[in-house]
């Protein structure tokens, strides 16, 4: 009866591990059928943006000026016309106001310091939309899109550049350029047509170097940080 229990329990033994070694090679060779396919699509698009419109509205921060608090409003206005792209209007409009390391400066050395700071820009991008996704947070699911963007317009500063090492004088003149303007951008959807969205927005424009090379000119740039809310439809 020994011998009898024996034999069914190895040829048991025979066929389980018979099944289990085909099946890893009947994976294999599943997983190795068309190597050649390859799945882009992870998820459903929630919030399609093909032939739809944007606005937005923002408060920009500025990030580059060491002797000025920079701040002031965004409108931008778009379209989608593919699922990934996008042409888009940027208004900005900046207030200036010189802060303590500006005053300090002027307290010790008597004179003001060199300083050339933003007033408006107009700018017409291009926009591409690669990248989507999709957060859980406070147990409910929120959906995020990436975008980064070229363009060029109209930007307006002005500086003290005759007049920053004079004492007791201090007048700014207006200058007008035409920037190259990179930004990346994160839209967070509340809803169909309710978005946030925080931009870096990089400004960058050929201008007179300082107050001791005139005659020189050298790129300069100008950086903001943007906290936005838009409708989409």
């Amino acid at each position: 009866m020994i011998k009898i229990r024996s034999r069914w329990f190895l040829l048991l033994l025979t066929i389980i591990t018979s099944n289990a070694q085909a099946g890893e090679e009947d994976l294999y060779d599943f997983l190795w059928l068309d190597p050649d396919k390859t799945v882009y699509v992870l998820q459903n698009k929630i919030y399609p943006k093909n032939k739809s419109f944007y606005a937005d509205f923002g408060y920009v921060t500025g990030i580059t000026s060491t002797f000025q608090d920079t701040n002031g409003g965004q409108l931008k206005l778009g379209y989608y016309f593919q699922e990934e792209w996008a042409i888009e209007f940027n208004h900005i409009q900046y207030f200036n106001a010189e802060n303590s390391a500006h005053d300090n400066v002027e307290y010790v050395a008597q004179v003001v310091p060199f300083v050339r700071r933003p007033i408006s820009t107009n700018s017409l991008f291009l926009i591409y939309s690669p990248f989507y996704g999709k957060i859980n947070t406070f147990n409910k699911i929120f959906y995020f899109d990436m975008s980064f963007g070229v363009g060029t317009g109209s930007f307006v500063a002005e500086s003290n550049l005759k007049t920053s090492q004079l004492k007791n004088t201090n007048r700014y003149e207006t200058e007008h350029y035409t920037p190259i303007q990179l930004k990346a951008t994160t839209k967070l959807h509340l809803n169909k047509n309710l978005h946030l969205g925080i931009e870096f927005l990089s400004t960058n424009f050929n201008a007179k170097a300082d107050p001791e090379n005139q005659d020189k000119t050298a790129w300069k740039r100008s950086n903001d940080l943007i906290f936005s809310i838009g409708v989409s439809f």
